[in-house]
């Protein structure tokens, strides 16, 4: 068997490394196959390296498989994010353990906490704390703070306690606590957007540093004038259609572009209690790509892998049951996406990765590298 991982490696840095060294520690002879976000992250932001390199620098340092978390689950909530990415490891059939970080070092503490979820009186307790103003995720923050007795309100800790609520009973949860202060994706992310890095700041491994020195990022500022256009010749009716265009979100939408000068404008005047940054960058990826509902379909997209990654997916072929993607034309042609004639749900969420990578490579300064889903094949390292 093996033990799963859910990740973004946005870039992969030293604190993914040291969480594959912990598990190697706990588990000597441990598989490792990583779920990965695909070419847009959870946040609703693109991917700073492309779905490829991030899988082939994972192998590099330490996963022997890497499969992409589709697109419907990647971009959405902390709660359906780790949903997917629980369910597709458990439908390969041989994932028995989930290893996972939090800032919170004690596992009997997240289980309470996720735990507090089926408390028959949690419900009550959310609707008083929203009345009270607060928002949904700040409201559910505090009463499982209060029950845990931790600050569980960091995003590594949120991700842990919707880990612990989706895992199955057969697949063992395995919780490795943050070591030293390690710089995060996010401040490195900060960091290489500058217009003069500071390499040195930057805790990678030396296979990542040296990909990120020659890498160009994506731009997410490009969004602004598709989005503008769709959203200045779109009927009130389709924007009401969007998955998660709710509350009167679309009115607030629409009076955002006619003031908006650029994307994070659009972005900040939609910005509310409600709806934070990340809810509304994922609302409008959804709005470009005309995301309407979900599909429950799963499929096992091969990114990347070693030897030991390659009998892993010869055990899955034969204990899984899902499909298994290493050629996107096998299963998906561009003319089935065009004409919208896709029948198998599975293929309608393999669609929208398409979609979105090709949307990803939109965001340079010369976009050159579209359909590369069906022209990449995994990497083998």
């Amino acid at each position: 068997m093996a033990v799963g991982i859910i990740a973004e490696y946005n870039p992969f840095h030293d604190g993914h490394a040291y969480q594959i060294s912990e598990v190697r520690k706990i588990l000597p002879n441990a598989e490792i196959v990583a779920v990965m976000s695909g070419s847009f992250t959870q946040r609703g932001e693109p991917a700073i390296l492309d779905k490829w390199t991030r899988a082939r620098l994972a192998v590099l340092n330490g996963v022997d498989l890497v499969l992409e978390l589709p697109f419907v689950y990647a971009v959405r909530s902390a709660q359906d994010f780790a949903r997917g990415g629980v369910n597709l490891l458990a439908q390969l059939g041989i994932i028995d353990t989930l290893a996972f970080g939090a800032e919170v070092s004690d596992l009997e503490k997240l289980k309470l906490a996720a735990e507090t979820f089926s408390d028959k009186n949690f419900a009550e307790k959310l609707k008083l704390e929203m009345a009270d103003g607060k928002p949904y995720a700040a409201a559910v923050t505090k009463i499982l703070s209060e029950v845990a007795q931790v600050d569980i309100g960091k995003p590594n800790t949120i991700l842990a306690i919707e880990y612990l609520r989706a895992l199955p009973k057969n697949i063992t949860p395995l919780l490795i606590p943050r070591g030293k202060i390690i710089s995060s994706a996010t401040a490195i992310r900060h960091e290489i957007y500058k217009s003069s890095v500071q390499w040195e700041k930057i805790s990678v491994p030396a296979t990542v540093l040296t990909e990120l020195k020659v890498a160009e990022f994506p731009n997410e500022e490009f969004l602004f004038r598709p989005l503008l256009t769709k959203i200045l010749t779109s009927k009130l009716d389709d924007l009401k259609k969007i998955y998660g265009m709710n509350e009167g979100i679309e009115f607030k939408l629409l009076e955002s572009a006619r003031t908006a000068k650029n994307f994070s404008e659009l972005v900040g005047v939609v910005v509310n209690k409600r709806f934070p940054v990340s809810r509304v960058k994922r609302l409008l990826l959804h709005f470009l790509l005309n995301v309407t509902s979900f599909e429950t379909g799963n499929y096992a997209r091969v990114l990347a892998f070693n030897e030991r990654g390659k009998n892993l997916l010869k055990k899955i072929r034969t204990a899984g049951n899902l499909p298994i993607v290493t050629k996107v034309a096998k299963h998906l042609n561009s003319k089935e996406i065009l004409v919208e004639k896709i029948i198998e749900p599975y293929k309608k969420n393999l669609a929208f990765d398409l979609l979105s990578t090709d949307l990803r490579e939109t965001l340079f300064s010369v976009p050159k590298n579209f359909r590369q889903d069906f022209l990449n094949s995994p990497i083998k390292i």
